[in-house]
């Protein structure tokens, strides 16, 4: 009887540190940048995080929820960030408006998640007519007509958990100038990011 007692307490422990790790995966860390405090520091961890100053305002990833998506639909692949617009350094205490920036490509077309490590050392101009940048505020969406800018994947690398592929970390860095609605010029600044993406959030359909 001991036995099977604690057969099914080493069983209940493994299950329960697994999803403990499942759950560290879809956690966003954010570790202050030494120079720019309200963007966290560049990393290539899989911290899912990133940070960007929207026409200097602080535009960074939750602490929780979704923070990156890859979605493959309709001829197109598109990148989005899920954050929001920051009110000071203690963002999660006094968040700002909800906000998403949504990279689309027509020129890559990712079979899974795992398709995603051909993006290492990539550096894709913005002004590219195979791309297109977009931006969501809450319920309103605006396509931006790029002056300039560059989204550089640094790095992209597979994250292994017991030997087995979790995820591929894109980690890298952006920045561009823009109009909104072909009026309002805006920037985007020192911006980075360190997502995983894997099984829980690449879409294919």
């Amino acid at each position: 009887m001991k036995k099977v007692i604690f057969c099914i307490s080493v069983a209940v422990i493994l299950v329960v540190a697994a999803c403990s790790e499942e759950t560290e995966l879809k956690r966003s860390v954010f570790i202050p940048d030494k120079t720019y405090p309200d963007l966290p520091a560049y990393s290539e961890w899989g911290y899912n995080s990133f940070g960007a100053y929207y026409d200097m305002v602080p535009f960074i990833s939750n602490e929780y929820g979704v923070t990156a998506k890859m979605i493959n639909t309709g001829g197109k692949t598109s990148f989005t960030l899920n954050g929001h617009m920051s009110h000071g350094y203690y963002y999660n205490y006094y968040p700002g408006d909800e906000v998403s920036l949504i990279f689309d490509f027509y020129d890559f077309d990712p079979q899974s998640y795992t398709d995603l490590i051909s993006l290492n050392d990539l550096t894709v101009n913005l002004t590219d007519p195979t791309c297109m940048v977009r931006v969501k505020m809450d319920t309103a969406s605006y396509e931006l007509d790029i002056l300039s800018g560059t989204l550089f994947f640094k790095r992209a690398q597979n994250l292994y958990v017991d030997k087995k592929l979790a995820e591929v970390i894109l980690s890298g860095t952006f920045g561009f100038q823009a109009l909104v609605d072909g009026e309002e010029p805006i920037s985007v600044t020192l911006g980075r990011f360190d997502v995983g993406i894997g099984f829980d959030n690449f879409f294919r359909y």
